[in-house]
């Protein structure tokens, strides 16, 4: 496992003590193409590290289809919920070809923070800019997410709440406030991404409205856009929501 944790990317800077601190955390899984590792809305315990092979990200909106939302190579992580402090997977995630992994639950990285607290500062690092390599500027943004995640196992929705932001009890108009601000952080990340962007039109209670610009008009992938990244996100900052359509 030591050589494994050597090779793998997201390791290359820890120091052999602390990779010798980390590898007795890991598991290696190996799957058959095909293979469903993660379903979305099952418990999130683990984080996977893809060493070879490729797998899908996919997401099923609320009543559609299942949609490809990325695809990750060897090097890449996926199960970010588990450190993210989300109780449920967000997607679901299938092996295009014969992959194996290495495994480590988001229950050992707490406790790794207790017995090793310089080791768990150095991975929370390397965890931060792995996910926020897409988000300009986001890098002490995710890392306070992984931080309250890994440490507590607070979940976004608890971390909006903590700010004031009483999102399942909250009316129609003050979510109304929240839905525009959660848009206008994810457009950023879709203005970087592609091009695109998203804005708030509309909230009934359970329908959101929102309109698609920029790159997205027109393009092909706009569906994906909405009821994959769009309506993905909202649903799980706001579980109630029945409905996210485009106008």
């Amino acid at each position: 496992m030591f050589e494994s944790l050597i090779r793998f990317p997201l390791f290359q800077d820890l120091s052999s003590a602390d990779l010798k601190i980390l590898a007795p955390l890991f598991h290696a899984r190996t799957y058959p193409a095909g293979a469903v590792v993660l379903e979305q809305g099952e418990k999130a315990i683990c984080l996977y590290l893809l060493t070879s092979g490729e797998v899908s990200v996919r997401y099923k909106p609320y009543d559609g289809e299942a949609i490809t939302l990325n695809r990750i190579q060897k090097g890449g992580v996926f199960g970010w919920s588990a450190v993210l402090g989300n109780s449920t997977y967000s997607s679901s995630v299938v092996c295009n070809t014969p992959c194996e992994v290495l495994v480590i639950c988001g229950d050992d990285l707490r406790k790794l923070q207790s017995s090793h607290p310089q080791t768990a500062r150095v991975v929370l690092n390397q965890l931060a800019s792995a996910v926020s390599s897409r988000w300009a500027n986001a890098q002490s943004q995710v890392k306070s997410m992984l931080k309250k995640g890994i440490s507590e196992n607070v979940s976004p929705l608890a971390q909006l709440e903590e700010k004031g932001v009483q999102t399942m009890t909250a009316p129609v108009p003050q979510k109304e406030e929240q839905l525009k601000t959660l848009l206008d952080q994810l457009s950023a990340y879709i203005e970087q991404f592609h091009g695109g962007s998203v804005e708030f039109v509309s909230f009934d209670g359970e329908t959101l409205m929102v309109h698609l610009g920029g790159a997205c008009l027109g393009c092909p992938l706009s569906p994906s856009t909405l009821h994959g990244w769009v309506e993905g996100t909202v649903r799980q900052f706001f579980p109630e929501i029945r409905v996210v359509e485009a106008k």
